[in-house]
């Protein structure tokens, strides 16, 4: 019985995963796929997302997919081994703060040996980011990138050519590195079998994420002014790494899906759906970095008044 491809998806808070995750299960010759989403924080945006395009999302929140959630890997990639008909691949998307080795780890279990096929690791690397990043931060992401078979160097668009060299002279050239925007890559390189793999990489694990990153849900039932929260976007401090989340926008009829990272922010319409609250935003930011009531209060200040 073959065994069903896996492919892990990872890369720092922003880098770009969903993007790429939206092109793969979009792709007319996917087959028969299920998707794993973990997001770490209250609200799982990124499944939602993606559940958009595919039925076949399962989804691990509020937690890690490395440590916090990870007998929930090991359960649900269980269950769907079992499936029939029987799948012929699943994807893993790893939220921001995971370290994949873990995950490879988990693929090697005795349980999932016989039935799971790693396929590869795609790490999406924000271009624009990268060489930002210090501390822990840096080793995690440096991490991610050494568990990479092949690394999607993305915004490249926002890169001078000095730039874009320093940034590859950074990740290295162990593995192939592709140059994106938009996480666009060629469809050859998606989903493509590459056969077995060999001896699965194992690294020292990254610090806890717990001591790292700090997340928090916020939420009105009040929508917001556009102008106003675009500009309070471009102001959000560098210890804030990602803010994502469905949010109405007075004068727009349909909610939107909001995706901001850095000085960047893209909102897409969200089809079919009727939120309870008006905003709901997940905040990922440095751990003790003691920004969210100054956020929030802001914040306040982009509702249309009540």
């Amino acid at each position: 019985m073959k065994r069903i491809a896996v492919t892990v998806i990872c890369g720092f808070l922003g880098a770009g995963k969903t993007t790429l995750l939206n092109r793969m299960v979009q792709r007319e010759d996917a087959g028969r796929l299920a998707v794993i989403v973990n997001d770490f924080g209250e609200l799982n945006i990124d499944a939602a997302i993606i559940a958009e395009v595919t039925d076949a999302v399962y989804s691990l929140q509020n937690g890690c997919i490395c440590c916090t959630v990870q007998e929930d890997l090991l359960a649900q990639l269980v269950s769907l081994s079992q499936l029939n008909p029987r799948l012929e691949r699943i994807v893993i998307e790893c939220s921001g703060v995971s370290d994949p080795q873990r995950i490879l780890q988990t693929l090697a279990y005795p349980q999932l040996r016989a039935q799971l096929q790693l396929d590869a690791v795609i790490t999406v690397v924000d271009g624009v980011g990268y060489t930002s990043l210090d501390g822990e931060f840096a080793r995690l992401s440096r991490a991610q990138v050494a568990c990479a078979d092949l690394v999607l160097l993305n915004k490249t668009d926002l890169l001078d050519p000095d730039e874009l060299a320093r940034v590859r002279s950074k990740l290295g050239a162990r593995v192939p590195i592709i140059e994106t925007q938009y996480a666009d890559i060629p469809d050859s390189l998606l989903l493509s079998d590459r056969g077995e793999t060999g001896p699965l990489k194992m690294l020292p694990a990254s610090q806890s994420h717990d001591q790292l990153f700090e997340s928090w849900l916020w939420q009105s039932p009040r929508p917001l002014n556009p102008e106003r929260f675009r500009q309070w976007l471009t102001q959000l401090p560098p210890q804030v790494f990602r803010v994502k989340g469905l949010v109405r926008l007075h004068g727009i009829q349909n909610p939107q899906w909001l995706q901001h990272v850095g000085q960047r922010s893209q909102f897409n319409t969200a089809q079919n759906h009727h939120p309870e609250h008006a905003v709901q935003l997940v905040f990922i930011a440095r751990r003790g970095c003691e920004l969210r009531e100054s956020l929030e209060c802001s914040l306040e200040g982009c509702l249309i008044a009540a």
